[in-house]
Parts: structure tokens; sequence; C-alpha cells
């Protein structure tokens, strides 16, 4: 891996740390990057919750995580992201296990060559990419404002729509897997920065990171054909990185304790980014995260972070 003496540094500050006693949430941790990052994580002490769609991939991938783990075993939870019910089931099992979580990684990430629509009438690529994360971040949110410094761990892409057109958001007037995937990635954008707003002061930090291009299995239900090619291709160039690589740059960005303090702030490469285009827009932010509420059944009366207060963290 050639690492600029930058990003070598961002990712020394963190790399040695112990994370004993450290209660981790991974989505999509059966492969690829979620897989290696739940490896790293656990090899330095983390308990790491696993959470799977596919329970053999999964028990395969928790054998994995379970040999380099050097504190609590991994638990493995199985959960179809794009199912809401799911989420909410999942959701209810780490609560019923753990009284707090330090780091909550929404990982999970897909794209789709059809517009096809989730068991809740969602376009898949929405509600799997947005709703999912934003939905499980809302019901763990009590748990995670428990730990004396929770993070909260966004995966995104460095080519998120710069425009979002309110009209479109689920591709009912065009559709393509990139648009509906570059547009559902600026949706988990403007719900960061939108989350890192209404938590401050609540001792949590929400970091939005980029993986840039990684040698993994994802999109698998993205383009065939001429396009597809172009897309295995490119995955396989001399400059695409290893899942394993990629992944140093997700556990720098959940673990680094100089990050505390740039809260909704997006990193790649171990640098930070700014932000272009409507994801600079906290009107649009806003709007997204009460649509993302209305599509998800969350009454904001009820938001989680109202309901906990300062007497409930551990360093309050």
């Amino acid at each position: 891996m050639i690492t600029s003496s930058s990003d070598a540094s961002h990712h020394a500050s963190s790399s040695q740390q112990p994370l004993q006693d450290k209660v981790v949430v991974i989505t999509g941790a059966s492969s690829g990057i979620g897989l290696e990052t739940a490896k790293q994580l656990a090899g330095r002490g983390a308990e790491v919750v696993m959470i799977v769609r596919d329970p053999i991939r999964g028990g395969h991938a928790r054998s994995q995580v379970a040999e380099v783990a050097t504190g609590k075993s991994p638990v493995l939870l199985g959960a179809d992201l794009a199912v809401q019910a799911d989420i909410r089931r999942v959701a209810q099992r780490i609560r019923d296990r753990y009284d707090h979580i330090d780091i909550l990684i929404n990982n999970a990430g897909n794209a789709f060559n059809h517009r096809e629509l989730s068991p809740d009438g969602i376009e898949l690529t929405w509600a799997i990419n947005q709703l999912a994360p934003f939905l499980l971040t809302e019901l763990l949110l009590p748990l995670i404002v428990r730990s004396p410094a929770g993070r909260i761990v966004n995966l995104t892409t460095n080519v998120y729509s710069h425009k979002l057109d309110l009209d479109n958001l689920q591709g009912e007037r065009k559709y393509s897997w990139m648009g509906a995937y570059r547009i559902s990635k600026l949706g988990l954008v403007l719900f960061t920065t939108e989350l890192a707003r209404r938590v401050k002061g609540a001792g949590v930090s929400v970091v939005l990171v980029s993986p840039v291009g990684t040698k993994t299995n994802f999109g698998g239900g993205g383009p065939s054909g001429l396009l597809g090619a172009m897309f295995s291709v490119m995955k396989h160039t001399p400059a695409t990185k290893t899942a394993d690589q990629s992944a140093q740059g997700v556990v720098w960005a959940a673990t680094a304790p100089e990050l505390s303090d740039n809260t909704g702030v997006f990193y790649m490469g171990g640098k930070k980014h700014s932000l272009k285009g409507a994801a600079t827009n906290p009107s649009l932010a806003a709007e997204v995260w009460k649509i993302s509420e209305q599509q998800t059944g969350i009454d904001p009366a009820d938001w989680s972070i109202a309901a906990v207060s300062a007497a409930d963290r551990p360093d309050a």
C-alpha cells in the first residue's frame, strides 16, 4: 500500500490504542471492507457485533474475526437492512444485550441495475444506503450516548451526487443504477451532517468516510453488459485498494481521538475533504431528515436524543 506521510501519521495516531471493553456494531460485516474492519477492531480487543444478511456467509466471517480477536468473541446478528422490521428487530436484540455502544459503523450498501422496491415499498438503493443507517442509528442512539465518547461512522463515496431532486428521490421519473447510488450517498451525507448538528453537546462524534476505490464484491446487483464489465475492470486497476487497506481508513475514522472535535466532517484517505454542492445545504439536510422520518415511521417527538438526558452518560 502506498501511503503518504500525512496518511501514515493519521493512521498511526490510533493504531496502537487498545480497544478492550469497547463495543462496536458494524453492518455489512460478512465480506469486504466490513469484514476487514471487524477483524482489525477485534484484533485490538473490541467486542464486535457483526450485522449480516446471509447467515452462512456471516458464520464464515465470524470465524475469521474470532481467530484474530484479542478480546471478547464477536457476536453475529442477522438482518436484511432493506426490511425495516428486521432493522427494528436487530436493534432490539442489541439493546437487550448491551447497556452502551462505543462505535456504530454503518458500512452496508449496494447498487441495483434495475429499479426495485423493498418490502416496505421504498426504492431499494435508497432503502439500504440511506434509510437503513438512519433507522438503525436512531434506534441505537441512546446506547451510543451512554458511551464516554460514542462515535458514529457512516461510509459514503467521494462521487456522491452534488444535486438532489426531491421529486425523483426514489427514481420515480428517471432511474439509473449509478444515479440512484449517488443520490442515496448524498442522502447519507446530508443525514450525517444533520445528525452531527442534532447531537452536538451529547458527547457523540459523527464522522463521514469514503474508502475510495476498493477491490470487493460490492455492487453485485449493479450494472450488467458493457457498463458492468467496465465497472469490474475499474475495481481491479493498480490504483484500487484491497478491502484490508480501505478498512484501515475506516478503523482510523472510528477510533482516532483527534476526530472527536470534528464532528460531521468528511474524510477520505486520512484527510479532511470539503463537502460539495447540495451536501453543503443545511435546509436540504433538514428536509432529507424529515423525509427519512416519514419513510421509517419515526415520530419527531420521540427522537432518541431528546429522550436521553446528560445524566445518563458516564462522563456527566
